[in-house]
């Protein structure tokens, strides 16, 4: 009885308690999901390193992004939409979207 008892309570925390937003793949401040990255308005200065290659939209709206790296969307290969509005870009360099082949959006 004590033993059901417990895994009751177990199940019931896990039901009860939602999932933190920072974890592999999202960045701490980010709202995250298994194709969507939202990192809006949280005064990033550069592009978040280590996102999920199977992200197909990333909104990065609002932040004091200045640059965009070679490396910065490297693997994403996936990524349909790519939101940068209201930044501050004042370089990006050649390559930067080289790996975006199904980017349509940007």
């Amino acid at each position: 009885m004590a033993g059901a008892l417990t895994l009751t309570l177990v199940g019931t925390m896990l039901l009860v308690v939602p999932p933190t937003r920072a974890s592999p793949g999202c960045p701490a401040g980010c709202t995250c999901s298994l194709t969507a990255l939202g990192c809006q308005q949280l005064r990033l200065r550069s592009v978040p390193r280590g996102l999920s290659h199977s992200i197909e939209r990333l909104d990065l709206n609002r932040n004091n992004i200045t640059h965009i790296g070679n490396n910065d969307f490297a693997g994403l290969k996936n990524l349909r939409v790519l939101q940068l509005m209201d930044n501050q870009i004042s370089s990006i360099e050649r390559a930067s979207f080289k790996d975006l082949k199904e980017l349509e959006r940007l």
